[in-house]
């Protein structure tokens, strides 16, 4: 069921209709604006469409990353399920005394 969940961002309010849970839109609400502010503490100016443009570009650079650094995780864990999987068989194989 959708619902409106009232945001903040660059000091304008938007209200915002979504299915998703108001804390999960609140709480990417403001990840974007602290974002927005670490790019104005920096002391550059520039317009809003090119500050939340540049918002944008790092919150997708930084999802990226997270879900590369997921996939080599997972790669080094079917890695080593590998390794046992092996140890497992050559036990299996070898002669009971």
């Amino acid at each position: 069921m959708s619902q409106h969940v009232e945001i903040n961002l660059m000091g304008r309010s938007f209200t915002i209709m979504t299915d998703e849970d108001p804390g999960q839109v609140t709480a990417a609400a403001n990840l974007v604006q602290e974002h927005i502010d670490e790019i104005r503490q920096m002391g550059t100016t520039v317009g809003s469409d090119r500050l939340l443009t540049l918002v944008a570009l790092n919150l997708a650079g930084e999802l990226l990353k997270d879900k590369e650094g997921k996939v080599e995780g997972l790669d080094s864990l079917i890695s080593a399920f590998d390794g046992v999987v092996s140890q497992a068989e050559g036990l299996a194989k070898a002669p009971l005394r």
